[in-house]
């Protein structure tokens, strides 16, 4: 009774903290204006979930160091900006309009510049996943003060790849390699899209090695399904680039020109199988198909972490099992962000929510 209690306590509190939370992110912040550039300085923003599927952006205190000598700017203050969490957990978020930077309150600081200027053009975009901050910040003010102002805040820009190592097997005519061990490249574009690369493709019967070349596809466009997992087709022509592996000088796919292709994928954070079916009837004679890892995922229901079928608050306490290093069924990091903490326990309680 005693355990029960506490649970439903500890989920009345993460249900109460659902509301509104705040992280605070320390990141170098670089300015340039005009083209010259300061010195890198340590500035904190503060980052509110306002749980409804958008931020609060707060960079309090903005100082300009020039050479030793501290100039005001002021506070950026952005309001409930919307927020799209990509494939691989990355946050992104994004403001395009005038804005009035306020007065901060850095003590040494007698004159903020940002409040005498009023409405500014202001264009943001930033990213940010549970430990780093990035965002880029251009201020046109070139018809008032004949400056262009940017800000960079963070020390690179997050460029989210996850690098899978699968089986591959190539059937030609139904005649089929042995399985090899291939690396596929997944770049998440950040806008609802990957960039799916698998270079030096090469095909391995018996002792000889036919390099085939590197399979490049940008902009495939993803959604989840109803297993959790993330999808991605493309059904075209591709022409297969050379590629770079010792040993290999000749790279069949460049002479075949563009080829019809035919892709079919999923994945998750920790496996991927896709499937290509290439048709050269026409010019070969030959039907290819390629097999990239299998297809043995755990589909539980995305919040199942106890893997009984349902969504319930014992899943909550499965996520601090997990947390406490037990082994669980299902997949216990449900907010997808490569960590299991307390947010999973609320990412719980939101689909029990319905949201």
């Amino acid at each position: 009774m005693k355990k029960f209690l506490l649970t439903v306590l500890c989920a009345l509190f993460c249900l109460c903290g659902m509301a509104q939370s705040e992280k605070v992110y320390t990141e170098p912040l670089v300015v340039t204006i005009n083209g010259e550039s300061t010195e890198p300085q340590d500035a904190s923003v503060t980052v509110v979930d306002n749980g409804n599927g958008t931020i609060n952006f707060v960079l309090n205190n903005f100082v300009l160091n020039l050479g030793g000598e501290e100039m005001g700017v002021g506070n950026i203050e952005l309001n409930d900006l919307e927020v799209k969490e990509s494939v691989f957990g990355m946050k992104y978020f994004n403001y395009d309009d005038l804005l009035t930077i306020v007065e901060g309150n850095k003590e040494g600081v007698d004159t903020w510049m940002g409040p005498m200027l009023g409405e500014i053009p202001l264009v943001l975009a930033g990213k940010m996943n549970e430990n780093n901050l990035y965002v880029t910040i251009d201020i046109d003010m070139q018809a008032t003060l004949g400056q262009i102002i940017y800000v960079k805040l963070g020390a690179n820009d997050l460029i989210k790849e996850e690098i899978y190592t699968e089986s591959l097997v190539v059937t030609i005519n139904e005649e089929s390699t042995e399985p090899q061990n291939t690396d596929v490249t997944v770049v998440d574009n950040g806008n609802g899209t990957i960039k799916f690369v698998l270079n030096n493709f090469i095909l391995t019967m018996g002792e000889n090695e036919t390099g085939v070349g590197n399979i490049v596809l940008d902009s495939l466009s993803v959604t989840k399904g109803e297993d959790s997992l993330n999808h991605f087709s493309y059904n075209g022509t591709l022409a297969i680039t050379e590629g770079d592996k010792e040993g290999i000088d000749t790279w069949l796919g460049p002479m075949l020109g563009d080829i019809p292709l035919v892709l079919v994928g999923k994945m998750d954070r920790e496996k991927l199988y896709v499937t290509i079916d290439i048709d050269m009837q026409a010019t070969l004679g030959q039907i290819i198909y390629v097999k990239l890892g299998t297809d043995d995922f755990n589909t539980l229901k995305k919040g199942d972490v106890n893997g009984d079928g349902d969504v319930t608050i014992a899943d909550g306490v499965a996520v601090l099992n997990a947390m406490a290093g037990q082994e669980v069924p299902g997949k216990a990091d449900v907010n997808d962000d490569g960590d299991i903490t307390i947010a999973d326990f609320v990412a719980v309680l939101n689909l029990m929510a319905g949201q």
